[in-house]
């Protein structure tokens, strides 16, 4: 018997971003999501609970215990206005005997740190672009970077910190980038060879075997020269900037077989060398050398219903409410092995 009652659990921080030259945007719109799931759910005749997570730990657990649910479907992108919290409301979900859908905190924890990650495909022959790791404004380049560079805090998710600015062409303006992202982030940068191509984005499902869903492309043809061809905080969403009008997915991109056919495997390898579980998107960028190199691993990306997991998903034939309902299964079914 599959499960019947869901908990659904999110971050309600109020924290809000500010992209460059515009408007405060909700970090993420987590809690819009969290409802929208649990519309998708109820249509599928599961019961639900809604249970925020603010800034009290106690409360947040005793709530769960007393839900006395199946299944914990975990919305949660961090706690307490820090994204870097997200692996340790896993970790205490774990530690309390709670089931839940998504990656464990090992594997979250790991994907939010850029370097980390990167070294682990390198480890294991997945390509990716050469990078360094700054702690401070540099005098000169220790490692061997080609020009353009792009320099993002190395501890953050969902293009934060990324804007017009990350993608420097000259030593001035890294060290300038590398000051902002120190200072405004209170992190190190991560300092990576910046290519410029085509970007694609591969959602993944399924544990034992998982498949790769029909490959997104970012169409960044609308976007003028002077802009670079990558997926800034304000593109990926302000909804009602130009720059997000002007970076539209395309979802089947139009590719061939044999690419189709690579990308998903590069997906599924990091997948699965990661630790991913029961759903993920990997990012990739292919440059004029023809090689897809992974930006990034995302463990439980947002699945909002205009997001590129559901965008895929529905190509796919998943309908929203089976999406969702799929992911708890998928999930629910890792307990029972």
């Amino acid at each position: 018997m599959g499960p019947k009652k869901i908990i659904i659990i999110y971050n309600d921080d109020p924290e809000i971003v500010l992209y460059e030259g515009g408007s405060p945007v909700p970090h993420i719109g987590v809690i819009d999501t969290a409802l929208t799931v649990e519309k998708a759910m109820r249509a599928k005749g599961f019961s639900t609970t809604l249970i925020p997570l603010n800034y009290d730990a106690w409360e947040f657990v005793e709530a769960i215990k007393k839900a006395d649910a199946d299944i914990i479907f975990n919305l949660c992108e961090g706690a307490m206005g820090e994204s870097t919290f997200e692996m340790n409301v896993a970790a205490m979900l774990e530690l309390f005997g709670f089931k839940l859908t998504g990656s464990g905190p090992f594997t979250l924890s790991l994907a939010l740190n850029k370097g980390r990650t990167k070294d682990i495909l390198i480890a294991n022959d997945i390509p990716t672009a050469p990078y360094l790791i700054l702690n401070e404004v540099p005098s000169r380049l220790s490692k061997d970077l080609r020009f353009p560079l792009i320099v993002k805090p190395v501890h953050e998710d969902a293009s934060i910190g990324i804007d017009e600015e990350a993608v420097v062409k000259n030593m001035s303006g890294l060290r300038k980038r590398i000051d902002y992202v120190l200072k405004k982030y209170k992190q190190p940068a991560i300092v990576e060879e910046y290519i410029d191509g085509r970007e694609f984005n591969i959602a993944i499902m399924g544990n034992c075997r998982p498949m790769a869903l029909p490959v997104s492309e970012i169409d960044f043809s609308q976007l003028s020269g002077s802009n670079p061809k990558i997926c800034t905080y304000e593109a990926k969403w302000a909804t009602d900037s130009a720059v997000y009008l002007k970076t539209p997915a395309i979802c089947p991109a139009n590719i061939s077989k044999e690419l189709e056919k690579e990308l998903c495997n590069i997906s599924l390898n990091a997948y699965n060398i990661l630790g991913c579980r029961d759903y993920a998107r990997v990012d990739i960028r292919m440059g004029e050398d023809g090689i897809p190199r992974v930006l990034e691993v995302n463990p439980n990306p947002d699945i909002s219903p205009d997001a590129g997991f559901a965008r895929s998903a529905a190509v796919a034939g998943f309908d929203y409410p089976h999406l969702i309902s799929e992911i708890i299964n998928i999930a629910y079914s890792r307990y029972k092995v």
